[in-house]
């Protein structure tokens, strides 16, 4: 017997797309996730420094290093030039402008791994 056609069967087609495994994107999730701990660690500081005061500040400090670093590291998986990583440097030491470019670059990684393939979440990418 041949195969019926049945109308109403859904269609089969290959869900999953291919997901790019390159060194870039290993950098972009690496880097992700550094600016989304970096966020939090940010929100945490701008509660300490209301809370405690000045003994607050030498966390905000930290969470500024921190925050530096995590925006390059992502910026150079993302390949963007020197200039860009400049001017991102910058806006880290402007206190709410700092976590407004966070969620900008963390936007931009999320965008460039979705279109890689990845599953992006609230704590980064999963395979």
């Amino acid at each position: 017997m041949e195969k019926e056609n049945n109308p109403y069967q859904a269609p089969r087609a290959p869900v999953d797309s291919p997901i790019d495994e390159s060194a870039n994107i290993q950098q972009v999730m690496r880097g992700q996730k550094l600016v989304i701990y970096s966020i939090l660690v940010n929100v945490a500081a701008m509660l300490l420094q209301g809370l405690i005061g000045t003994a607050g500040l030498l966390v905000g400090l930290a969470a500024l290093a921190f925050s530096i670093f995590a925006v390059l590291r992502l910026a150079g998986g993302l390949g963007m030039r020197l200039g860009s990583k400049a001017l991102l440097t910058v806006l880290m030491f402007l206190p709410l402008i700092n976590l407004l470019t966070l969620l900008v670059v963390n936007g931009r990684a999320t965008r460039v791994l979705r279109d890689a393939g990845y599953r992006v979440g609230l704590l980064g990418a999963s395979r």
